[in-house]
């Protein structure tokens, strides 16, 4: 599955990243950096609530 971010939406509010520290980060920018596109299916549940509690809902998952 890939998870990716809509960089004219995100304002980086952090809620992904507090849900999962491990695959979201700001860069030096303060935009959201994403470790890797590409992702586990055990992490399916937490990257859902990452996209649903995205306030920008900047956040999309396929796959």
């Amino acid at each position: 599955m890939k998870i990716s971010v809509d960089r004219g939406l995100c304002e980086a509010h952090g809620v992904c990243m507090s849900l999962d520290p491990d695959t979201f980060d700001l860069g030096d920018d303060d935009i959201l950096v994403i470790a890797s596109e590409q992702q586990p299916e055990d992490k399916r549940a937490v990257l859902e609530q990452a996209v649903i509690r995205c306030p920008r809902q900047a956040l999309s998952l396929q796959g």
